[in-house]
């Protein structure tokens, strides 16, 4: 009686079936990788988008953009650290979040942003706050604080356009005086929308006189690039467009430009995970995705409020 054969596979068929699967798993990664982007980036856009509408309500109840305050004291006024994004929380459904903050008093005196009630609540990761696609953001706690070491910050994506501004007037992208340090450099305004002591200033939306769909005032931000970056306090919550769109240091240049402490000057721009380049928040409440290709002179006039540039991004 003649027994049935097993058929089993060859090396050579085997071989040939694992490279047809690395060649579909080849395929088929960058298309999945792309589409997790893609949805990344929608829910990165519905974030500022919400962002802008908190704005936009903050706005229409008290006729002016969310203020901020210093974090020394300044002009005769405590410098609480009290930030715009802290502000506009009951405008962007975190109203129990802000009910637990107490922003009265100077954080010189141990008062304001930095009183030890506020903690648990400054150390809160807002999701509206962080871009999905630097998933590391939610785990970030800021505890070297400029002014507050030991404090615990929660840290963010998104922050407000102080203008073109060469922060510390050292940075080695040059741009307008900075304006940022009252107390040092005696400016009361900025040229964007968003700067450390606004309630010297208060932006009104008659100042937009460039357009408000012809002006930025919000773009993303990355953490482990500057030390300043943290939702809960005033001295955290700008950037400038001094800096090229997503500057990173090249290898072997010194701390003065790639450290985030030493070379704070050149870090204070706006960056992203996005490939490519970074959203933006306009003032009309639109978003555009900027190239890091954009021309610096467009870059740089589209986050002036009144700095009659002509120029446009489409």
């Amino acid at each position: 009686m003649q027994k049935n054969k097993t058929h089993a596979f060859t090396l050579v068929e085997l071989l040939v079936v694992i490279a047809i699967i690395g060649v579909l798993v080849a395929l088929l990664l960058p298309a999945v990788q792309a589409a997790r982007e893609a949805a990344r980036r929608m829910q990165c856009i519905n974030n500022l988008k919400q962002i802008g509408l908190g704005l936009a309500n903050y706005e229409s109840s008290f006729q002016q953009f969310p203020i901020q305050y210093s974090v020394q004291d300044e002009a005769g006024i405590d410098g609480s650290g009290l930030s715009w994004m802290m502000s506009i929380l009951p405008f962007i459904e975190q109203q129990a979040l802000f009910d637990s903050i107490d922003p009265t008093g100077s954080m010189q005196a141990g008062q304001g942003m930095v009183r030890l009630e506020n903690y648990p609540a400054i150390r809160t990761p807002i999701d509206a706050y962080l871009c999905p696609s630097d998933p590391e953001a939610k785990e970030k706690i800021f505890e070297d604080v400029w002014g507050a070491v030991g404090i615990p910050f929660a840290t963010l994506s998104y922050v407000g356009v102080i203008g073109p501004h060469d922060i510390g007037n050292g940075s080695i992208f040059g741009g307008l005086p900075d304006c940022h340090n009252f107390s040092q450099y005696g400016l009361k305004e900025c040229s964007g929308t968003f700067w450390r002591h606004t309630h010297l200033a208060p932006v009104k939306l008659k100042s937009f006189t460039d357009g408000l769909s012809n002006t930025t005032i919000v773009g993303e931000v990355l953490f482990e690039f500057s030390s300043f970056k943290y939702w809960a306090l005033s001295n955290g919550t700008f950037a400038s467009t001094h800096a090229p769109l997503n500057f990173t240091a090249a290898p072997g240049d010194p701390p003065e430009i790639s450290d985030p402490w030493l070379g704070w000057r050149n870090n204070t721009g706006f960056r992203s995970r996005h490939p490519g380049g970074a959203h933006f928040l306009w003032g009309d409440g639109h978003i555009a995705f900027f190239s890091e290709a954009i021309d610096e002179v467009v870059y740089r006039g589209l986050s002036t409020r009144a700095g009659e540039e002509i120029v446009a991004y489409e």
